[in-house]
C-alpha cells in the first residue's frame, strides 16, 4: 500500500490560518453578541426601575390605605395589551392595584413577596408563553398609625429587545463573515509573498537538474539562505567527488595499459606461458573496465537525464554488426524513435552495448533489439537465436563472474555490470526465452524521461 501523498507547505498554512481565524472569529461573534445581550437586559432593567419610581411617585396612602391614579401618565400603562404592565400587591399578596394594560390578558402579572427595600429583576415567562422582563420594588409606607408594606412591579415584554438583539447579531455576523473573508484574501495573498522564494528555489534547483544551471542563485531571504548554501555546496561536493573519481580511475587504467601492453609483448617469446598469462591479462582488463564503469555511475540526486534511446541502439548494433561481419548475423531494432529514459547516456551505452555483445556472442543469425513505454517506464529487450540461458542459471548470470558457457572466451562482468547499471538508475533486468527467436532474452526496465 503507497503513502499517503505528503500536503503542500502552503496548504498547511493555510488550513491552519483559516483555523485560527475561525475560532477568532467565533469567538469574537459570541463575545460581542452576549456583550450586547447583556446591555438589553440593563437597559431593559433601568427603563423598568424609573417606571416603578414613576409608579411609586403617583401612590399615596388614603385613610391608611395606598392609593394610585388608573389613569397614569405613561400611555402605555394605559392601554391593554401594551405590553407595558405595572402592579401593587400589600404584604400578604393581595391585590391593591393594578395597571389598565392588564385587562384582558388572561394571565395576570404575577408579583414576587419582597422585604422592604429588596429589589428583584427577571426575565420569566408567564402563563400565556409571553416572555417578560419584570422589576419589583419592596416598599414599607410609613403612616401615623401603622406602618404598610407593599410591593411595586413593572413588567414588559421581551418581544422588543429580542428583535433589536435578533437585528444586532444578523449585522455582527455578516459583518464578521465579510472581515473574515477579506482577512483570509490578505492571507493568501500574504502565502503568496512569503513562499515566494521557495517557488523560486524550487525552480533553481529544476535549473540544476535539467542542466542548464551548475548552482543556485546567491541572492535569498535570511530564512531559506542557509539551505540554498547547503545545496550548493551538495552540488559542488558532488561533482567534485565523481570528477575525482573519474580523473583517478583514468589515470588507474591509462597507468595500466602500458605494462600490460608489455606483458603482451613479451608472451610472444613465451609461448608455453602464454595461454594462462593472456588469460590473467584479459582479466586484469577485465576488472579495471568493471571498476571503471562502476565508478561512474555514482547518481547525482539534483541532476536529471533525459536520453533517447534510438541513437545508442543504432550505433551499438552498427558497431557490432562490423565486429562479426564473419558471422553474417542480421541485427534489426524495432523502437519507437521518441523514446527517451531517465539514465546518463553514457551508462546506456554500457547497458545496450553488453546485452548486444552478449547476444552477437551467442546469436546464430539474428539478433533484435525492441523498445516500448509502458507507462512511466521503457521496456527494452535484446533477444537473439542461441541456445539461450537455462531456467536455473538465469538469476546466477547477472552475478560478477558467473558464467552459462564456459566455452568461450569472457570472465562473466558483462552481465553484472549491466544488472549494477540498471540498478543505479532504478530499473530491473531479467532474462528469459524469447517467444519469437528460441534464444535468450535479455528484459531491462528503465524509468522513462
Amino acid at each position: 500500500m503507497s503513502a499517503a501523498a505528503p500536503v503542500s507547505l502552503r496548504l498547511r498554512l493555510l488550513l491552519a490560518a483559516v483555523v485560527v481565524l475561525m475560532l477568532f472569529l467565533s469567538g469574537t461573534g459570541v463575545i460581542l453578541d452576549r456583550a450586547f445581550r447583556t446591555s438589553i437586559e440593563d437597559s431593559a432593567r433601568e427603563q423598568l426601575r424609573l417606571r416603578v419610581l414613576a409608579l411609586l411617585g403617583t401612590a399615596d396612602l388614603v385613610a391608611g390605605r395606598l392609593s394610585l391614579p388608573v389613569i397614569q401618565a405613561e400611555p402605555r400603562l394605559n392601554q391593554p395589551g401594551s405590553g407595558l404592565y405595572a402592579r401593587v400587591i400589600d404584604g400578604s399578596g393581595s391585590e391593591v392595584w393594578a395597571s389598565r394594560s392588564l385587562v384582558g390578558r388572561s394571565a395576570a402579572l404575577e408579583v414576587p413577596i419582597l422585604a422592604p427595600g429588596a429589589i428583584r429583576f427577571e426575565a420569566f415567562t408567564d402563563a400565556d408563553g409571553v416572555a417578560l422582563y419584570r422589576y419589583s420594588l419592596g416598599v414599607l409606607w410609613e403612616a401615623p398609625e401603622e406602618d404598610a408594606h407593599h410591593v411595586f412591579s413593572v413588567a414588559m415584554a421581551q418581544a422588543p429587545f429580542m428583535a433589536e438583539a435578533q437585528s444586532f447579531r444578523r449585522a455582527l455576523f455578516t459583518g464578521l463573515g465579510g472581515a473574515g473573508l477579506g482577512l483570509l484574501l490578505a492571507l493568501l495573498a500574504v502565502l503568496a509573498a512569503a513562499l515566494r522564494p521557495l517557488r523560486r528555489l524550487a525552480r533553481e534547483v529544476e535549473k540544476v537538474e535539467q542542466g542548464a544551471a551548475e548552482r543556485l542563485d546567491d541572492r535569498w531571504p535570511a530564512e531559506i539562505a542557509g539551505l540554498a548554501r547547503n545545496l550548493n555546496m551538495l552540488v559542488d561536493h558532488e561533482r567534485a567527488r565523481q570528477q575525482g573519481y573519474r580523473n583517478t580511475l583514468d589515470d588507474l587504467a591509462h597507468s595500466l595499459k602500458t605494462p600490460l601492453a608489455i606483458l603482451r609483448n613479451a608472451l610472444a617469446d613465451a609461448p608455453d606461458a602464454a595461454p594462462l598469462a593472456q588469460e590473467q591479462i584479459e582479466r586484469m582488463q577485465s576488472i579495471v573496465s568493471h571498476h571503471l564503469q562502476r565508478a561512474s555511475v555514482t547518481r547525482n540526486p539534483l541532476r536529471a537525464h533525459r536520453t533517447p534511446l534510438t541513437p545508442p541502439v543504432q550505433r551499438v548494433l552498427a558497431g557490432l554488426e562490423r565486429l562479426h561481419a564473419d558471422k553474417r548475423l542480421e541485427l534489426h531494432a524495432q523502437l519507437d524513435e521518441s523514446l527517451a529514459v531517465a539514465v546518463d547516456e553514457r551508462d546506456l551505452y554500457e547497458i545496450i552495448g553488453n546485452l548486444a555483445e552478449n547476444a552477437c556472442k551467442y546469436g546464430r543469425r539474428e539478433v533484435r533489439v525492441r523498445a516500448r513505454r509502458e507507462g512511466d517506464r521503457v521496456r527494452l529487450v535484446v533477444a537473439d537465436d542461441g541456445p539461450g540461458v537455462p531456467e536455473a542459471l538465469r538469476r546466477a548470470v547477472l552475478g560478477r563472474g558467473a558464467r552459462a558457457d564456459t566455452t568461450t572466451s569472457g570472465q562473466g562482468i558483462g552481465l553484472a555490470v549491466v544488472s549494477e547499471l540498471v540498478a543505479a538508475w532504478d530499473g530491473e533486468v531479467s532474462i528469459d526465452t524469447d517467444a519469437e527467436l528460441g534464444g535468450a532474452a535479455a528484459t531491462v526496465s528503465l524509468p522513462a524521461a
